[in-house]
């Protein structure tokens, strides 16, 4: 990042559109990540911001839990490292499943979802389409249906079985869904979308399978 653009040297002020602050706040936590534990001299040098706008956007990061104070020294704090981790986890987790989800949608012609809890909601990773879609879109991001099984099989901690929605919250759709376990009581799901009142058997063994051998995955990886 070119931090020289970011702050003016005159009075130590930052650009005043929001973007100018935003930016060298992301700069100054990159150095603090390169340098800890570092002092403010040093990240004022390292970075080319004024030191008092340096002083003043560490009081802020702090504030948040972005960075921690340790005498005249600064590090990384609790919370940007917690989120830090937390994406990684659920890059992990695409990573591992996006193989076998297409192999569940291909050998099934389901729909097949990803999903886990991020923030408190639950929300989808990825997904595949039916092999005849039926309208209903799982964009990635997108937040999953209360009620569905997808839903209750990333709320209902402890449930292994599969999950079953038969078309009890879109008429004429089934779901099931498997928890995959993640650790330190977090899952996510894999779920399967099909036309009809009730799923056919073979839908539950290849969604728990799948859910199974992406749990595998995840534990060698």
């Amino acid at each position: 990042m070119a931090s020289g653009t970011r702050a003016s040297a005159q009075g130590g002020s930052l650009h005043n559109d929001g973007r100018g602050v935003i930016e060298s706040a992301f700069d100054l936590l990159d150095h603090v990540g390169a340098l800890e534990p570092v002092r403010l001299l040093d990240l004022a040098n390292a970075s080319g911001i004024p030191r008092e706008t340096v002083r003043r956007l560490l009081k802020q990061l702090i504030a948040v839990g972005a960075v921690s104070r340790e005498g005249p020294r600064y590090r990384l704090g609790a919370s940007l490292l917690a989120l830090g981790a937390r994406v990684s986890s659920e890059r992990r987790l695409r990573v591992a499943a996006r193989r076998p989800i297409a192999e569940l949608a291909s050998a099934t012609g389901a729909a097949v979802q990803l999903s886990a809890m991020i923030g408190g909601e639950a929300v989808y990773l990825d997904a595949v389409d039916a092999r005849v879609p039926f309208g209903v879109v799982a964009a990635p991001g997108a937040p999953v249906p209360p009620r569905t099984a997808a839903a209750r099989a990333l709320t209902e901690l402890g449930s292994t079985a599969p999950l079953v929605d038969a078309g009890e919250v879109i008429a004429d759709l089934s779901c099931v869904a498997v928890a995959i376990p993640l650790g330190n009581g977090v899952v996510a799901a894999v779920s399967t979308l099909v036309a009809g009142r009730r799923p056919p058997l073979g839908l539950l063994a290849a969604t728990w399978g799948t859910g199974a051998r992406i749990v595998g995955l995840l534990r060698a990886s």
